[in-house]
This record gives C-alpha cells, structure tokens and sequence, in this order.
C-alpha cells in the first residue's frame, strides 16, 4: 500500500494526505464550530450592541447601536463558504459556483458540518487535504479568539517562523495564545501552522526551564495547568514505574525533580489514551 506523508504534520499517512491524528483534530474543530463555535459566533454577529456613543447633537444622548456587529458576521459567511467549498469539493448536492467559479454545495453550514464529519476519511484523500486543514484551523482559531473571553487564553510562547525575522529591536517575539484544550494554531503574524505542545516545549526551554522540583500532585498540577491535559498524580508514578522517566530523580521523601520533557510526554500519551476512548 501508497505511504504518504501527512500534508500537516508529516506524519505517515498511508493512503491519505493527512494522518489520523491530523484527521482526529480536524473533525474536533468542526463538532466544535457545530455545537458552539458557529452558534455563539451567531449570537455576537446578531445581538444588540450595548456600546453607547456621544451623540454630535445631544451630548447625554446616544446612536442606536447598529444591530449586527460587522465583523462577526463577516466572520461567520466566511466559515460558511470554507465548509461550503470544502462540501463542494466532495460533491455535496446542490452545487453552485463561487464568484471564482468554485464548486461549492448550496447547503447551510450546519447540515454541511454534519455532513464533513461522516465523511472525514474522504476529506483526508482530497488533495487539497492539507490546505482545507489549514483553513480550518486558521478560522476556527478567530471564531475561538471572537467568542472567547480574554482571561480564558493562555500564553503558549511566542512563534518559532517568526523568530528568524531579525527586526529593528532583533527577532520577531509574535506571542501565541490559546485555550488549553487546543493542540494546533496558525500564528496571527505570519500564518506558520504550529503545535503548541513544540511551542509550549520550545518556550520553555529558551526560558532555561528544564527541570521542575515538586511533589508528585504538584508536578501533575504543572502538566495540567501548561498544557490543558488531565494528569493525575498517578499517572506519573505509573510513567516513572514503568521506566518512562529515566531522568526523574527524588530529591527527599515528598520531592522530586522532574524533567519537563518527560512530563510533557506522560501528557501527550494521556491525551492520545483519551482520544482514542472518545
């Protein structure tokens, strides 16, 4: 059988342009944008904004606020016509053309997300896989960023593409933020498709932070609260017992050193182990 590489990631792919885990974040994306990013990004493009204005004439009164907020709603028609072209390029009835003349289905994004996610094997043999996986990422990224609270987003570290970019001050330091479920990013500056967890990893090492000293629920409490993963206490002393950290040492009775690439592998395996049961 073909072996190809994943267009995302590199990955072997088999006879697909992405890989399963690739694929495996790319239908998250979309349940996600089904069942609340699409839905919320509604809800902001449409309400009724509460901003008040100085009027020119009357100075205590105010503009009625305009009812749609112009950018969630471009936002939005712009999901709708990535998932409407990505339907087009499965044959989705019925089909229309955009004004480039591409095949797009008619349907409403919902139906369309619906339909995307029964048929993932068939997005990732298309061989626009790659592209369409990068679009997604990139607009669901600003649909995450738009229905989002600040305080909710993390800073993973800053974009490694855009660090080979000597400035006026030296490198380019473009900071990348996300929720803590999320895996993948397109960077706002230069558009490089990253894995956080390299980022977060890259970060962290050009910070000199290699080695943590905690307790075994501490240590989990750092795993959790760096990359968004589940780990319990227990799941590192089942790591160091089966010999997976080799570089982890006990300090005294309650403390140990811990290698921070050791812990961010328990995590990755973790987050694989979940993944599969989901």
């Amino acid at each position: 059988m073909e072996q190809r590489a994943c267009a995302a990631c590199g990955n072997p792919a088999g006879d697909a342009n992405l890989c399963d885990e690739c694929v495996k974040d790319w239908a998250k994306r979309l349940a996600w944008l089904l069942k609340a990013g699409m839905p919320a990004l509604r809800q902001i493009a449409y309400k009724q904004a509460t901003t008040r204005e100085r009027s020119p004439r009357h100075g205590n009164a105010a503009y009625a606020a305009p009812p749609v907020n112009e950018a969630a709603q471009a936002l939005y028609s712009a999901v709708e016509l990535h998932l409407q072209l990505a339907g087009g390029m499965l044959g989705v009835k019925p089909i229309g053309r955009d004004r480039h003349e591409r095949p797009r289905t008619l349907r409403q994004w919902a139906d369309i997300a619906r339909l995307l996610l029964h048929r993932m094997r068939d997005l990732a043999r298309l061989d626009t896989a790659g592209d369409l996986y990068a679009d997604l990422i990139r607009l669901s990224e600003k649909v995450e960023t738009a229905t989002t609270r600040a305080g909710e987003r993390r800073l993973v570290g800053v974009c490694p593409d855009c660090l080979h970019v000597v400035g006026d001050d030296g490198p380019v330091r473009t900071p990348i933020y996300a929720a803590h479920s999320v895996r993948y990013a397109v960077c706002p500056e230069c558009g490089a498709w990253l894995d956080l967890q390299r980022v977060r990893l890259e970060y962290l090492r050009s910070a000199g932070l290699m080695h943590i000293t905690r307790t075994q629920a501490d240590a989990a409490r750092w795993v959790r609260e760096n990359t968004g993963v589940n780990v319990s206490g227990k799941d590192l002393a089942n790591w160091r017992s089966r010999g997976k950290m080799p570089s982890t040492r006990r300090i005294d009775r309650h403390y140990w050193e811990w290698n921070i690439m050791e812990l961010l592998a328990c995590a990755q395996d973790r987050a694989g182990r979940d993944g599969d049961g989901v």
